[in-house]
């Protein structure tokens, strides 16, 4: 796991939480790591199909943000969602 979450490092993340005063942010690899795996924490994965299935953060599901719909997502509002992506740049 701390393999995967270095590689992460250089990844940009996002998180949306209903419950938080921010409701989009960027957050460090030794942020999310305390997140994982916690009740009410969803994990993103918006990478292609060949780089998820090369490596990505325990229990992230794939999914493209450009062909995201609602039911895609927790139905709990005050979830806490977190979406990664490679940044190339």
């Amino acid at each position: 796991m701390d393999r995967r979450l270095t590689w992460i490092g250089f990844l940009v993340l996002f998180v949306a939480s209903a419950g938080c005063s921010h409701t989009f942010g960027q957050l460090k690899v030794d942020e999310v790591r305390p997140l994982l795996h916690k009740p009410g924490v969803y994990v993103f994965d918006d990478n292609s199909t060949e780089r998820y299935d090369l490596g990505h953060l325990p229990g992230a599901t794939r999914l493209a943000f450009k062909d995201m719909k609602a039911s895609d997502l927790p139905a709990d509002k005050d979830a806490t969602l977190i979406f990664y992506c490679a940044n190339e740049t």
